[in-house]
């Protein structure tokens, strides 16, 4: 009797927070479901949050396994706080949220003692080998990503409704340009500058940035490279530094048609249109990656 309730004992945490993390991870993914659609990161971050709940499925007793175990969450936790600052995304972090919760009952709560059946064994070793290759691709996807300029998921993240409103603006168009031209006036035409808006952790929210039609340089310009980008046409958000230090620092968009990259700053234009001020409109460049006369360019993503 007493070895029947001391198993039971040891039973209900990991049954309370196997069905936390489990519930979290279901309301993760309902959020998420219409970005899961089109970004690989996302999907990445995604899983990485929901397998290593699955180790709460396992009876684990062994401390080698358990320290396995430790060790795969500490990457995760690790990859989503990079992610996170990297990309200047917050998603991530949710990742890490529910991370945490499984390395505290696996580091703290469970401390049962024993030895492994050899399929358990297996089952750990498989799900390791599984989540080590989605750190590895979620680390190349941050560090070494393969044509950043039409990715989704790093600084610039779009949904399925982003896209059906870009193909809705764009129709009609026949070439890069016109598509360009098009997202550029849409914007210009459709938002104003949130002059109340000092962000402590800068990141790009593209449902509230379309719902509120507000924003700063950070938001305009990733609206723009989603537009750009969701049509599969090359685009670039760049930050920099004024030269004079007179001006505060900005974000604006390099993108590519006919041939050539060009500069682009739709929040400029989007408030000069207000002021009657002069536009900057589109200015052909030498390379994606030429310097600017005004700024001191600090990340070109």
């Amino acid at each position: 009797m007493k070895t029947t309730k001391t198993s039971k004992t040891n039973t209900r945490p990991k049954i309370i927070f196997f069905a936390i993390a489990l519930t979290y991870n279901l309301l993760l993914g309902i959020y998420l479901k219409d970005f899961l659609v089109l970004s690989p990161m996302l999907v990445t971050q995604y899983l990485l949050s929901a397998l290593p709940t699955l180790f709460f499925v396992l009876k684990i007793r062994s401390t080698p396994m358990r320290a396995v175990v430790l060790i795969v969450l500490f990457f995760v936790m690790v990859i989503s706080i990079v992610s996170s600052l990297s990309c200047r995304r917050l998603l991530p972090m949710l990742t890490f949220v529910v991370t945490a919760i499984e390395m505290m009952y696996f580091g703290i709560i469970d401390i049962s003692s024993g030895k492994d059946k050899l399929l358990t064994k297996i089952c750990i070793l498989v799900l390791t080998a599984f989540i080590a290759a989605l750190l590895f691709f979620s680390y190349n996807f941050v560090y070494r990503p393969e044509a950043p300029y039409l990715s989704n998921g790093r600084d610039t993240l779009w949904d399925t409704q982003t896209e059906e409103l870009a193909d809705e603006i764009c129709a009609g168009c026949e070439t890069d340009e016109e598509k360009v031209r098009a997202f550029y006036d849409w914007i210009v035409s459709n938002f104003e500058y949130d002059y109340d808006c000092y962000p402590l952790f800068q990141y790009f929210d593209v449902r509230k940035t379309l719902q509120t039609k507000q924003g700063i340089c950070f938001d305009f310009s990733h609206l723009f490279a989603a537009f750009c980008r969701s049509q599969n046409i090359p685009c670039y958000a760049v930050d920099g530094t004024p030269y004079d230090r007179s001006k505060d620092p900005h974000t604006w968009n390099r993108v590519y048609f006919n041939g050539s990259w060009w500069d682009v700053d739709v929040t400029n234009d989007l408030s000069s249109t207000s002021d009657e001020r002069s536009l900057y409109g589109f200015r052909e460049l030498d390379g994606a990656f030429a310097p600017d006369k005004d700024y001191f360019i600090t990340k070109i993503y």
